[in-house]
């Protein structure tokens, strides 16, 4: 059974995982006593007919409910936000988890860009709805209430989010449409894009000869991946050393992690979550997969973590 942790302020989410993961360590702003969660039991019904269909993953889309002035000012003070990066500020993924239900009280957890918070609220229904308020209650900056309701016989749970501290983040406000969804772990589940980190690139200069003259030139080349991401399937087939070792460092990053997104990994890492935020598939919900890889898995990690280090580090995208 998969647990769901949040550890105390001396301690990183993800530190058990730290050498497989890389991932960056988590530090919350405020003392708390470890909490666990495990998988809700969830009925089978995506419409919610009882409070018991409550139970289990809501997933979609974590979009800001901000005015267009709002947006522009956002964007116009932050010069290195990339088109990239403001979509993903303004629609990111939410798995909010609805654990358990004891009569009036509702208990469950949300995954927004990697960050697992548990909340806690009151339920009220009537004959035709099933409303709730929940608060979030590790009180970073990045939490929280909720306001959510759905409609009886509906699929669909609807609602609001306000941010505790307003002036400590970009976006104070969101709203939300979820679906009901299972969780699966599903091997064929392939990359279809390429990968570009827009915080990571370097400026090159080169000439070029026109009509005689030689003119200089500048551009960028950024962490970014090859097609040879979508030959290999790292969780599938046991990838070999000559393949791996023609791969670039983006191209390691992103295989290696492909096997924490196929098992629902909560990427903190924001390119990352960017990224594989992108694919329909994806659903992060765990904070640690690391006893379900499976051995071919594991091999292929093992395998690109020693060919990572002294990978190229940027893929000239221009084609020089």
């Amino acid at each position: 059974m998969k647990k769901f942790i949040a550890f105390s302020i001396l301690v990183s989410l993800f530190s058990c995982k730290e050498a497989i993961k890389n991932e960056p360590v988590l530090v919350t702003e405020n003392t708390f006593a470890e909490i666990q969660f495990v998988e809700p039991e969830i009925t089978n019904s995506n419409a919610v007919n009882s409070v018991e269909d409550l139970l289990g993953y809501w997933v979609g889309n974590f979009q800001a409910d901000i005015t267009q002035e709002q947006f522009d000012s956002i964007t116009m003070a932050d010069k290195d936000l990339f088109i990239e990066k403001s979509y993903s500020l303004m629609n990111r993924k939410i798995t909010f988890s609805i654990d358990e239900i004891k009569e009036d009280s509702i208990f469950g957890h949300s995954i927004v860009a990697g960050n697992i918070s548990p909340f806690k609220g009151v339920l009220k229904q009537n004959h035709s709805a099933i409303n709730f308020k929940v608060e979030e209650f590790l009180k970073s900056k990045y939490d929280g209430t909720f306001e959510m309701y759905v409609l009886k016989k509906d699929t669909i749970l609807d609602g609001n989010w306000s941010a505790y501290n307003p002036k400590d983040i970009k976006i104070s406000k969101r709203k939300c449409k979820l679906q009901k969804k299972m969780f699966v772990y599903d091997i064929e589940n392939k990359l279809d894009y390429s990968f570009k980190d827009t915080d990571k690139s370097k400026t090159i200069k080169y000439t070029d000869t026109i009509d005689g003259e030689v003119e200089e030139y500048e551009d960028f080349e950024f962490y970014s991946t090859t097609d040879k991401i979508f030959e290999k399937n790292a969780s599938k087939e046991l990838l070999e050393k000559e393949f791996v070792a023609n791969l670039t460092k983006a191209d390691i990053f992103i295989l290696r992690n492909s096997i924490f997104a196929r098992h629902g990994f909560a990427f903190r890492d924001k390119q990352l979550r960017i990224y594989f935020e992108s694919f329909d598939w994806y659903m992060p919900v765990f904070g640690d997969v690391k006893d379900d890889l499976t051995e071919i898995e594991k091999q292929n990690i093992d395998l690109l973590l020693r060919y990572e280090q002294n990978a190229a580090e940027y893929y000239d995208t221009f084609g020089r």
